[in-house]
């Protein structure tokens, strides 16, 4: 489900990043760092609202599927994008630097050099999405999941309307 409010967070994080990296928007350049975080919170949000909504359903965590449907939605573009690069270079008689090749391969980018500057982002996410998937698959086996303080959309919708309604799209 789309939620406009995470819609417009989204659009000032492109903006943000786009000026760092452009610098079409010089105030904002000296802040667009700050997108790349943004993106990082409402990842680890959206994410980790899938396996919280999992247990309340089912009282488990299936940490394969989950997993799975997390690898269908990142891993084949990720993939054209390397073999589309492997093959230009290979086209252009570059020589393909297979340690940097590696690295993109199985998400290492983040310790060691890539093909590309700007994926260590990725692979920053998935480790956190590996992470997670784990230690909510562990607290609900053990029965640990009702002492996590999680905030769901309806937590949000109260928040939204507890303040004056101001996401009138939220809180309807």
């Amino acid at each position: 489900m789309r939620t406009p409010t995470l819609d417009i967070l989204r659009a000032v994080a492109v903006i943000l990043v786009f000026s760092r990296h452009s610098g079409v928007f010089p105030v904002l350049s000296q802040i667009g760092w700050a997108g790349v975080d943004l993106f990082f919170v409402l990842s680890g949000f959206l994410v980790s609202g899938l396996l919280f909504r999992e247990y309340q359903v089912s009282q488990r965590v299936h940490p394969g599927r989950f997993l799975m449907r997390r690898g269908f939605k990142i891993y084949p573009q990720f993939y054209v994008l390397i073999a589309t690069t492997v093959i230009v270079d290979v086209w252009l008689g570059q020589p393909v630097p297979g340690r940097q090749l590696a690295s993109e391969l199985v998400f290492l980018q983040s310790y060691f050099p890539g093909l590309w500057g700007h994926a260590w982002s990725l692979a920053v996410e998935e480790h956190f999405y590996l992470l997670l998937a784990a230690a909510v698959a562990l607290l609900a086996r053990r029965g640990r999941m009702q002492s996590l303080p999680c905030a769901t959309e309806m937590d949000l919708r109260r928040l939204c309307r507890g303040a004056g309604g101001a996401d009138r799209h939220l809180a309807a």
